[in-house]
């Protein structure tokens, strides 16, 4: 996949290829140590650049029925019920935008990225780890968003807590993940690698209303 908006253009990359957002994962997650782990390898990329460099960068993972329980989200969350209600997932991680980077152009070509990988994989869901800051500030905003019981993820890392009260502003990512129709665990994840809270956060595509459909496919032909 390679799709332009503007002077910027998405491509999809192997990890032999993606150092340029390893790089990047590194300023912005670790203050320049390196961020590499084991599901870098059989991932694909997202990297959004334009001539001067990148700006903004993702992890893909297309799954199948039981795979998700081999994932990076897997290893904080019992995913076994979600597993079985979707025959084929897209997991979405690190994902990162350049601190500097101020054009929105950035995160609509991600999503919009996002949206057609989703359709040419056939992917019945696009789900992941949303991160918050350590005190849980903008939790107070998903108290209404849980997952269905049938298929919400259970607990499972060592160190979890309730969803905080905190009040402050969602990830943006988050955000529109939720403004299409997206859900979240009824509980965070302490993450002390990187000093952040998380929550499982799933959209499945069949959630996302027609006006909403309509949206991404406008922002789809614009790219």
């Amino acid at each position: 996949m390679n799709i332009k908006a503007g002077r910027w253009r998405a491509r999809i990359v192997s990890l032999a290829q993606a150092e340029a957002a390893l790089d990047l994962r590194a300023r912005v997650f670790r203050s320049g140590a390196c961020d590499a782990d084991a599901y870098d390898a059989q991932a694909r990329h997202l990297l959004i650049e334009d001539a001067t460099g990148i700006a903004a960068c993702a992890r893909l993972t297309v799954q199948r029925g039981a795979d998700v329980l081999t994932g990076y989200t897997a290893q904080h969350y019992d995913l076994s019920a979600f597993s079985a209600g979707f025959a084929s997932a897209l997991e979405v991680g690190r994902v990162c935008l350049a601190p500097e980077c101020r054009d929105l152009d950035v995160p609509r070509l991600l999503l919009a990225s996002l949206a057609r990988i989703v359709g040419v994989e056939g992917a019945a869901v696009l789900y992941g780890c949303s991160s918050f800051p350590a005190n849980g500030a903008g939790m107070a905003r998903l108290a209404d968003r849980q997952a269905p019981d049938a298929w919400a993820p259970r607990r499972k890392a060592l160190l979890t807590q309730s969803l905080s009260r905190v009040p402050g502003p969602l990830p943006s990512l988050l955000r529109s993940y939720l403004s299409f129709g997206a859900v979240v665990s009824d509980h965070a994840v302490v993450d002390r690698d990187l000093g952040t809270l998380h929550v499982f956060t799933a959209l499945p595509i069949e959630a996302i209303s027609p006006g909403r459909a309509r949206l991404l496919t406008g922002m789809l032909d614009a790219v």
